[in-house]
């Protein structure tokens, strides 16, 4: 599920509970609560949004994912290494 989709249900949960939270309110003041309620969620869904996707960017640019796995493939290398060294070791020691 990409961060995109998460983020559009957290705000549709926030909706909802947005809308349960205003309580009872008078008919002619309820309009007016939830045209609020509705407009600052959507505000806070929007911001949400705009560094979710300042966020994704910023790590597609640095290639964040790609620098990662070249470590994991150095580490990976250097721990075969060391454990080819240590199995050369103790066949040495065994054949002596």
């Amino acid at each position: 599920m990409s961060a995109m989709m998460v983020w559009k249900q957290v705000f549709a949960v926030l909706s909802i509970v947005a809308v349960f939270a205003a309580g009872p309110v008078f008919a002619d003041e309820a309009q007016g609560v939830m045209e609020r309620v509705g407009a600052s969620a959507k505000r806070v869904g929007q911001k949400i949004e705009d560094k979710t996707k300042a966020v994704v960017k910023k790590v597609e640019e640095k290639h964040i994912v790609d620098k990662v796995g070249e470590k994991l493939k150095k580490a990976a290398t250097k721990t075969a290494e060391g454990f080819e060294k240590a199995g050369n070791k103790i066949k040495a020691k065994l054949g002596d």
